[in-house]
């Protein structure tokens, strides 16, 4: 009796498990492998539990009981012992590149055989593994081959500065411009052979083992750039602060920017780092006349606006003097009588000289829709087109004058953005100014916050230069610019005004200038390119 209690107690605190319910359970970890580090180390093998929990009364799974039935079993301890399913040897835990590679659809066999109460059948379907993780760059190396994934620094906002506190920038960075326009130029001269007639020696030349002797050429024309943002930077300071466009202020720079375009194009840049610093040269050309364009439009609107408005108002004064058209159309009744009749001899002499229609007048040009009344939109009758076309209006000499600059500006902007993109582009900002790239990318600043970023701030947030057309965007393109050059000089150690030629005393320079007239101008210098020529100044 102890033996059949004892028997009929087992059957009670042992519970078996169907395939349905451990798929079904097995369901709540599958998703638990994706939020799973791939560069942890895999879990150790769950341990059996040496002896079921006592006291615990589990029910019998009624739908496993009624489709696979248990076997009676004996009260003999041997024939239960003989009953009883051998444990496997326990096997070493896979590593995580089998769990990843194993199969699922290998293990398809089922077992209909009871299992003891704590183990798990080894023919049941594992999960689907979790994508690899070899995809996506690791190492520092990839890294730094796909884009730099450092965040910029989120700095506070401080707001809109003062008057006072933008004249200071403009009067710092239009200095700062001059200083390294002068270095740029004098260190040019310095890179001719010394047979050239354009060859001026430097007072205090670079060590012969530094950077700056060995790419003299291109710290020269990297100095002629920061020059260029320096100055851009300056006035565009004193615009914004103004809220306005002082565009012969702007007019000053053309001479310096030609220069810069001239001495990087003929230069022949070898890497794409190089092209892109030239695509921001014309990127910088292209915003300045895009701002000199959006505020000169809104000046010349207005007085175009006047001319429209006077041709407007002598069209229908014109249309109002002429006559009906129902009054000027031919007579023609169909009860006149005839002049001729049947029985008549027609006469020789008139029927040959029939008088041929009159030749209608060649149409004149299609009136412009703006200068039309409205009641004409939709049809506009001829005595209305001649009426439109034969109006004049007088044009000042300035106005001709305005209209033409507003059309050259325009051209400009078109073709200054037009050789931009062909070597500036984002594609290649992520790959060879990954930092520049990422500080853009990463931002949360605005279009009409660039005055919360510190140009000489290296970790902070950018903006990629929004529209030009509505003549704003200039500061972020100096920011950039300012971002580029300093991520591409550190590989040629390039010091920024750090590391400048000094300026000459007064005395020396007039020596300078006069020594370079008598040597003559001409060559691959341009007219103005002295080194107290063509700076920019602020009209005030």
């Amino acid at each position: 009796m102890a033996s059949v209690s004892l028997s009929q107690r087992s059957q009670r605190t042992k519970r078996t498990w169907s395939r349905e319910q451990l798929l079904r359970h097995l369901e709540l970890f599958s998703d638990f492998s994706e939020h799973i580090l791939p560069n942890l180390p895999p879990s150790p093998p769950a341990s059996r539990s040496s002896s079921p929990a006592l006291g615990q009364k589990r029910k019998q799974d009624t739908t496993f009981t009624q489709e696979h039935p248990k076997r009676p079993r004996t009260d003999s301890q041997s024939t239960r012992s003989s009953h009883q399913p051998s444990i496997p040897p326990p096997q070493p835990a896979p590593s995580a590149t089998s769990r990843h590679n194993r199969n699922p659809n290998a293990f398809t066999a089922t077992r209909m055989e009871p299992s003891e109460e704590g183990e798990v059948r080894e023919d049941l379907p594992l999960p689907p593994p979790p994508p690899p993780p070899s995809a996506a760059p690791t190492t520092s190396a990839e890294l730094d081959g796909a884009v730099d994934f450092r965040m910029p620094v989120r700095r506070p906002k401080q707001g809109r500065p003062s008057l006072r506190h933008f004249d200071l920038i403009h009067d710092r960075y239009y200095t700062a411009g001059r200083q390294l326009k002068y270095s740029g130029d004098a260190r040019f001269w310095s890179t001719f052979p010394s047979s050239h007639r354009e060859y001026r020696s430097l007072s205090n030349p670079p060590p012969a083992n530094s950077s700056y002797h060995k790419y003299g050429g291109l710290i020269a024309r990297l100095e002629l750039v920061d020059a260029l943002i320096c100055f851009t930077y300056a006035l565009w300071n004193k615009d914004y602060s103004r809220r306005c466009c002082i565009v012969d202020s702007w007019t000053t720079t053309t001479a310096f920017l030609t220069w810069c375009k001239t001495k990087w194009q003929a230069a022949e840049a070898s890497t794409e780092g190089e092209k892109a610093l030239l695509g921001l040269i014309f990127m910088i050309e292209g915003f300045i006349h895009a701002r000199k364009l959006a505020y000169h439009h809104r000046n010349l609107n207005v007085e175009v606006d006047k001319i429209i408005d006077k041709a407007r108002n002598e069209v229908v004064a014109n249309i109002a003097m002429l006559p009906s058209p129902a009054s000027i159309a031919p007579t023609s009744s169909a009860n006149s009588t005839p002049t001729s009749r049947d029985g008549d001899t027609p006469n020789p002499d008139t029927s040959s000289v029939l008088a041929a229609p009159p030749a209608q007048a060649a149409p004149g040009p299609a009136p412009h829709i703006r200068m039309v009344p409205t009641k004409y939109t939709r049809s506009i009758p001829p005595h209305v087109a001649n009426s439109v076309n034969s109006v004049t209006v007088p044009v000042s000499a300035n106005m001709l004058g305005s209209i033409k600059d507003h059309m050259s500006i325009m051209s400009a902007t078109i073709a200054a953005f037009n050789s931009a993109q062909q070597t500036l582009t984002l594609p290649t900002l992520q790959k060879y100014f990954p930092k520049t790239f990422a500080r853009m990318m990463y931002s949360t600043l605005s279009p009409t916050d660039e005055h919360e970023v510190d140009i000489e701030d290296d970790e902070g947030e950018l903006f990629w230069p929004g529209q030009s057309t509505n003549g704003e965007g200039l500061g972020w393109v100096c920011l950039m610019g300012q971002a580029m050059l300093r991520e591409f000089g550190k590989t040629y150690g390039y010091k920024g005004l750090a590391g400048v030629v000094p300026k000459p005393a007064p005395e020396a320079l007039e020596s300078v200038s006069r020594s370079i007239s008598r040597g003559g101008a001409s060559g691959s210098t341009p007219r103005g390119s002295t080194p107290g020529g063509h700076t920019p100044t602020v009209s005030r």
